[in-house]
């Protein structure tokens, strides 16, 4: 069995503080997780040093609509990742998920400057509400 085809380098972004709630963003091409895992692990060795633990918040990722879907969860998908004494969560955007609202969850969880255009949209609003959402589960008894 050959590999799959690469789609793109892999779509995370890591904040300049690891230690952050969110501290990252996936956005995966598919919802094929685990061929796209490598790129993933690759980008985070850069950053964090060596992956030894992966928690996630999902049994199956298949099933979640995108961010910006009225079915989509009441609480974000998030993955764990640890590496030495560092534990990094990033949110992943489901690949169902506009385009546009990834492009500015990526900048977001990343502490990455939005462009001034962008600030007081309707997106960029959408996925400010994402993240809070995120790290309140982070911060609840039961996240």
């Amino acid at each position: 069995m050959s590999a799959p085809p690469l789609l793109g380098p892999p779509r995370v972004r890591f904040g300049i503080d690891p230690s952050a709630a969110v501290g990252g963003a996936w956005y995966p091409y598919t919802v094929q997780l685990a061929d796209e895992l490598p790129g993933v692990l690759a980008a985070a060795r850069a950053q964090i040093g060596d992956v030894t633990g992966i928690d996630v918040n999902w049994q199956s990722f298949r099933r979640i609509p995108g961010l910006d879907s009225p079915d989509s969860p009441m609480t974000p998908p998030l993955m764990t990742l640890t590496a030495g004494g560092i534990v990094v969560t990033l949110l992943v955007i489901p690949p169902r998920t506009a385009s546009s609202l990834a492009a500015i969850l990526l900048r977001q969880a990343s502490n990455t400057v939005a462009p001034d255009s962008q600030l007081h949209s309707l997106e960029f609003r959408r996925a400010e509400r994402i993240l809070e959402l995120a790290a309140r589960s982070l911060s609840s008894p039961a996240g």
